[in-house]
């Protein structure tokens, strides 16, 4: 697709990132697939977590034209899921595409310019986590060069760690 942006998500569009996690697993539980169900209504650790980055500005949304169709947080330590590491990385959570715009590759697209963000940024790593048991994601993940790392368990979810090289 073309004409894709990348923009710094404001505080005030908090819900619209709530809209596209529901939307996602929503779509995942119709799929069969327990994962993210979690935002479907999220407790307070969850929305916490979402309105922290979002105070951090951590968020960003990407943009058709005029339209958010996706979005992702970025930081640059996460010790919650990785622990204390040394390399110089960039940590993707919350990355999700309105469901509408499936299958047009635009996942791929938006993996590359967080990458091109991270470089810009002197980062070595791209690093990001999904369900262990989501074997598809896992192997879309692999497919776009990410490499696993180990399993890893944070707050009762059974999560995958995967790196790429930049």
């Amino acid at each position: 697709m073309k004409n894709l942006t990348i923009r710094l998500a404001d505080k005030s569009e908090i819900d619209k990132a709530f809209s596209l996690l529901r939307g996602a697993a929503i779509w995942l539980r119709d799929k069969g697939i327990d994962h993210w169900q979690n935002w479907i209504n999220p407790s307070d650790l969850y929305s916490n977590w979402i309105k922290e980055g979002f105070d951090s500005n951590q968020f960003y949304f990407v943009m058709h034209d005029s339209q958010a169709i996706a979005m992702f947080r970025l930081q640059w330590t996460d010790e919650l899921f990785w622990g204390i590491r040394d390399e110089n990385a960039g940590y993707i959570h919350s990355f999700t595409i309105d469901r509408i715009f499936k299958g047009q590759g635009i996942g791929c697209q938006i993996l590359k310019m967080i990458e091109d963000l991270c470089r810009q940024n002197n980062k070595q790593y791209l690093r990001l986590d999904c369900g262990a048991n989501n074997q598809g994601l896992c192997n879309y993940y692999e497919k776009q060069g990410f490499r696993s790392i180990i399993d890893v368990n944070v707050h009762g979810e059974q999560l995958r760690l995967f790196e790429k090289r930049l």
